[in-house]
């Protein structure tokens, strides 16, 4: 504990600091949590990973965890797959070689690709919230407060997950919870290429229009800085210690994952499964 009481946790001298969390004057005693800051990933790898973490966290054997990473170009629609695959150009799709995956998040299609934060939460809900909706704000909350520290003044929808500058989105958020444990999260886009958005009907919001930090700033803003304070906030908020893991220890670490295989869907009239 430093002397301000911000406690630190780390590997490899990076260290990820958090103030105590309060509640009714007491202190919460705090969850530790890895934190896995990954180089670009595929997007069907992370969701392999996501699914071995998730049953492990169901079977506690292994700690609550944050994955954060860049994905390379790619389409994700949630549950709603009927729904999700009129939202988009089909023809452009296949023209620019982005693939689209179905997934058992909530919400509809959305796009990741570099420079946008992607972050996956795998936690036990109950430890920090009474359910999805309050866990969804919390999310929400993060995120504003991050934008907020970089100078930019965001908020929340009523009725419409996600972080917003004006009318612009900024983050999009979609998330499942099985057997009492979270997986997806949250996209922040920091300084991808907003073309991609052109293609499809974002989160399915007609007219929607899309931003980044970048372009709100009008500057580059590294991805590093913000995925570091993100962890900070993050910690604060749910009250967890972050150990940070090494990204190429994750693989060892569980290296007795079933890859499940995620469902391509690369035609409009593809079924969920």
């Amino acid at each position: 504990m430093l002397n301000n009481g911000a406690y630190v946790f780390g590997h490899d001298e990076k260290l990820v600091v958090a103030s105590p969390r309060t509640i009714r004057g007491g202190t919460v005693t705090k969850h530790l949590a890895y934190l896995y800051q990954l180089p670009p990933t595929p997007y069907e790898e992370a969701w392999q990973l996501q699914q071995t973490i998730h049953s492990e966290r169901v079977d506690d054997k292994t700690n609550d965890t944050l994955l954060l990473l860049e994905h390379l170009p790619t389409y994700t629609v949630g549950r709603r797959v009927k729904d999700a695959l009129r939202l988009i150009n089909e023809d452009a799709r296949i023209k620019h070689s982005i693939p689209i995956y179905q997934t058992e998040r909530g919400g509809l299609i959305t796009y990741h690709g570099p420079g946008q934060l992607v972050g996956y939460p795998i936690l036990k809900l109950k430890t920090y919230c009474r359910g999805p909706k309050t866990y969804m704000h919390l999310l929400e909350e993060v995120l504003i407060r991050l934008l907020h520290d970089f100078g930019l003044q965001a908020h929340r929808r009523d009725h419409c997950i996600g972080v917003w500058i004006a009318d612009r989105k900024i983050a999009a958020l979609g998330v499942h919870v099985s057997r009492g444990v979270t997986m997806h999260g949250f996209a922040l886009n920091v300084m991808n290429d907003l073309q991609a958005y052109d293609w499809i009907i974002p989160c399915g919001i007609e007219g929607c229009k899309v931003t980044t930090m970048a372009k709100e700033l009008g500057r580059d803003v590294r991805l590093p800085s913000v995925s570091d304070r993100l962890c900070a906030i993050f910690a604060e908020t749910f009250g967890v210690l972050f150990q940070q893991e090494r990204s190429k220890d994750v693989l060892w670490k569980h290296s007795n994952q079933v890859h499940l295989g995620l469902k391509k869907q690369p035609h409009p009239t593809a079924q969920a499964p």
